[in-house]
């Protein structure tokens, strides 16, 4: 029996899955790691850990389902725009800087003297991100010149787990795009960037694209894995391209929501499709990233809500601790659509960075909060899908996924707010999934991404929007939408 390992080395864990020829989830395990806040605004890791975590997690499944020999390939999913300096020997000489990190906003004025915003962003679908490879890398050139200049080599966290499963210092499009080193237009590092960084293309990763074979897994690699066959490792890509091929959003107009604790869309294009209203401030407010996407000829169009899941974990901790969510699902189920007009602003959505919630009356009930908090946050989402769709991208159907895909309540309240029909796959791990896919691809089991997804993808009911809620909640958002600016 032939079988694909699909990982996925998160921000906070790793998950590794075993899948057959047919996407059948055979089994799944997830090891944890920690985050270190040094000082304020600093967010590291340990890049061993995410090695440790994927060895231990994929050691239990092979020893489990006692298959050493049927392994045929593997790929890797991975977070994107964490650093870690390398010596020559692919060692880390200090922690890995997370794409949660801002230490690089201190230098941010030094380095948007280089290159602006904007030129940034379309050469690589990013703008200046504090937390992303490209300005941590000249953070580091300007604050720590010891230790930049002990690097030899500057990785993400897909090239660095790549490099140890093969020794081929290797990475993708997708990965290589939110680092800010790719010209995604020529489809080729862009030696501009890497010349402000202060660095040479021979620090960087070479550039595999997904769903192209890197190598065969080295022996030591394999026997640290407790694998014994000949395993060809597959190059990946950032964790929410892999969750859109594992999602099967892999058709034109096709949009993941991966509605974890950020609410990340990306939708799946048919061109690179850029943000015209975007200014020459940092961060990733009112932005969307094109990129490359995995399935041949397509693109990708990400755009995300910080605070989406979080604001009903917030909710629950700060006021509601004494019930569980899935009491607070129940609540919001018995309201009726648009909370009787108490809107909910997600916190550090606004553009003062401030939440609240308006138009309380004495109607209200907790009840009414409840489900105002569910509505806030997808109020949110549509203004962001709204903000892709007025780049000329066109997007016709929703493909939940996520923590917030479980509710028995946010994935109909998507749908009637979004007027759009949504679905849910019922593998829960698309990204592993989607790792698991380009593996196969990889190794030559399914000739493209496309003909892998009708193989492993497989959907719950389509849910469609109900007319009457669609109705109160377009009134409902445009009130949002008029006060979301003044918060």
């Amino acid at each position: 029996m032939g079988c694909l390992l699909g990982i996925d080395v998160g921000t906070t864990g790793t998950k590794s899955s075993l899948f057959t020829l047919d996407g059948n989830l055979i089994d799944l395990e997830y090891r944890s790691y920690p985050i270190f806040y040094p000082r304020e605004g600093w967010a590291e890791q340990k890049a061993d850990d995410w090695w440790n975590a994927l060895v231990e997690t994929v050691n239990i499944i092979i020893s489990r389902n006692n298959c050493s020999r049927d392994v045929l390939s593997m790929c890797v999913s991975t977070q994107g725009g964490s650093l870690v300096l390398l010596d020559d020997s692919f060692k880390p000489i200090c922690n890995a800087v997370t794409w949660m990190d801002t230490r690089a906003g201190e230098i941010s004025d030094k380095l948007t003297e280089e290159i602006s915003v904007k030129e940034l962003y379309h050469l690589c679908g990013w703008p200046i991100v504090d937390g992303l490879n490209f300005p941590n890398i000249f953070w580091f050139r300007e604050k720590r010149p010891g230790l930049f200049k002990k690097a030899r080599y500057f990785s993400s966290t897909v090239d660095y787990i790549n490099q140890l499963l093969t020794g081929r210092f290797a990475i993708d499009y997708t990965n290589l795009s939110i680092d800010g080193f790719f010209d995604i237009k020529k489809r080729d590092f862009s030696e501009r960037v890497i010349g402000i960084a202060g660095i040479t293309k021979d620090n960087l990763a070479e550039i595999v694209p997904s769903g192209k074979t890197i190598g065969k897994i080295t022996r030591k690699a394999a026997n640290t894995l407790g694998l014994t066959g000949d395993v060809l490792v597959v190059s990946g890509a950032h964790d929410q391209y892999c969750a859109s091929i594992g999602a099967g959003a892999v058709e034109v107009g096709d949009c993941i929501l991966s509605a974890g604790t950020a609410w990340v869309l990306l939708a799946t294009c048919d061109n690179l499709y850029f943000n015209n209203e975007i200014d020459d401030s940092k961060g990733i407010t009112r932005s969307v990233f094109p990129g490359l996407h995995p399935v041949e000829g397509k693109y990708g169009l990400m755009t995300s809500v910080p605070y989406g899941g979080n604001s009903l974990n917030w909710f629950r901790d700060i006021i509601r601790s004494d019930v569980s969510y899935m009491t607070l699902n129940e609540e919001a189920r018995e309201v009726k659509a648009g909370s009787e007009n108490l809107l909910f602003f997600p916190l550090s959505s606004s553009r003062r960075g401030k939440g609240a919630f308006l138009g309380i009356e004495a109607i209200h009930t907790m009840k009414h909060f409840t489900r105002s908090v569910f509505e806030g946050v997808v109020f949110l989402n549509r203004i962001q899908l709204e903000l892709i769709q007025r780049t000329g991208a066109d997007v016709k159907r929703l493909i939940m996924i996520g923590g917030g895909s479980k509710s028995e309540v946010w994935p109909q309240i998507e749908a009637d707010v979004c007027n759009i029909p949504l679905r849910i796959p019922e593998v829960k791990e698309s990204a592993c999934a989607g790792a698991a896919i380009l593996a196969g691809v990889g190794k030559g089991i399914f000739s493209s991404i496309e003909e892998a997804s009708k193989r492993f993808i497989r959907f719950k009911e389509q849910i469609e929007p109900q007319k009457n809620n669609v109705e109160v909640y377009e009134s409902l958002y445009r009130d949002f939408v008029d006060f979301f600016h003044f918060i």
